[in-house]
C-alpha cells in the first residue's frame, strides 16, 4: 500500500520583511500544494511578523496551514530549522529560505521524482542566480543523479532552499554550525541513506547570489572554516578510519579558498 506524500515547508527568517512575502508567495503558487508552512522566526527587530500574518488568510483560503513560530532568542538557521522540523506534520520537509523564491513546478517535480524512486530519503536540485526568476519546467524535464558520500564530499550539491528530505529519517541540523551546515547534514544523511539530484533543473531562484555581500556564504573565510568542520566532523563519526582523508580534504579546501579569492579580485 503506497503512502501519500505530503509537504512540510520550513522557513526560517530573521529581519526577512522586505522579501519574504515573495518566498511566501512562491509556496502558495506551487502547482502541488503543500501540507503547510512553518516560518521559524530568528527574534527579527523587522516587520517580518506583519508580513507573514498579512498572508495568512491567502494561505488557508487555500487550504495551507501557515504557522509563525518565534525563537525565544536568536540562535540561528540551524536551531530555527530545526524547530520547524520539529513542528512539522508531513512526511517530507522542503527548506525554502526566507530571500528565495521556487518555481511554480517545485513540488510537484520533487513529488514525481519520489514516486519514481521511492528508495530516496533526499532529493535536492540546481538554482538560478539571474535577475530573473527561472523559467518554467515541463513535470519530466529533469534528469536524476545517486549521489555517494565523495560526491557531497566535493561538493555541496543541496543548497538549503533545494532540499526536500524525509521527515522519518530523523535527521536535525547541527546548531553549532553557523556556515555549511547544510552541507554536514546532508552529509550524514548520504552515509545511511540515498540521495539524489536533479541535474539542470533549475527549481529555486536565490535572492541573493551565493558567495556575495549580505549573507554568511558572502563570507569567504566562515564559509571555509564550516567546510572545514564538516570535514573534520565526517572524519571523527569514522575515527580513525578516516583519519587519512583529512589532509587531503583540508587542502581541497584551501584550494577552492584561493580560487574564490582570487576570482573576487578579477572583478
Amino acid at each position: 500500500m503506497s503512502i501519500t506524500r505530503t509537504y512540510s515547508v520550513v522557513m526560517p527568517a530573521y529581519n526577512a520583511e522586505q522579501t519574504i512575502d515573495a518566498s511566501l508567495r512562491s509556496v502558495l503558487a506551487q502547482s502541488l500544494a503543500p501540507l503547510e508552512v512553518i516560518v521559524v522566526d530568528d527574534k527579527s527587530t523587522d516587520g517580518t511578523e506583519t508580513m507573514v500574518r498579512r498572508l495568512m488568510p491567502e494561505f488557508q483560503a487555500r487550504g495551507i496551514a501557515l504557522q509563525f513560530l518565534i525563537q525565544p532568542q536568536n540562535r540561528g538557521p540551524s536551531a530555527a530549522r530545526n524547530r520547524g522540523i520539529a513542528s512539522a506534520r508531513g512526511n517530507w520537509i522542503a527548506f525554502l529560505d526566507s530571500d528565495d523564491t521556487w518555481v511554480r513546478e517545485k513540488l510537484h517535480i520533487v513529488d514525481r521524482q519520489l514516486s519514481l524512486t521511492p528508495t530516496a530519503a533526499l532529493v535536492c536540485h540546481d538554482y538560478d542566480e539571474d535577475a530573473v526568476a527561472p523559467r518554467a519546467l515541463a513535470i519530466s524535464d529533469h534528469r536524476p543523479k545517486d549521489l555517494s558520500i565523495s560526491d557531497w564530499l566535493l561538493r555541496n550539491w543541496g543548497q538549503s532552499s533545494c532540499v526536500v528530505m524525509g521527515n522519518a529519517i530523523g535527521r536535525r541540523f547541527d546548531e553549532r554550525m553557523r556556515c555549511c551546515e547544510d552541507q554536514d547534514l546532508w552529509l550524514r544523511i548520504a552515509e545511511r541513506e540515498r540521495t539524489l539530484a536533479l541535474i539542470g533543473t533549475p527549481l529555486t531562484h536565490l535572492g541573493r547570489p551565493q558567495l556575495t555581500p549580505g549573507g554568511l556564504s558572502g563570507d569567504v573565510v566562515r564559509m571555509r572554516r564550516g567546510e572545514i568542520r564538516t570535514y573534520l566532523n565526517f572524519c571523527l563519526r569514522s575515527w580513525p578510519t578516516r583519519l587519512w582523508m583529512l589532509p587531503g580534504l583540508v587542502g581541497f579546501s584551501a584550494t577552492k579558498h584561493v580560487v574564490s579569492v582570487v576570482r573576487r579580485w578579477a572583478r
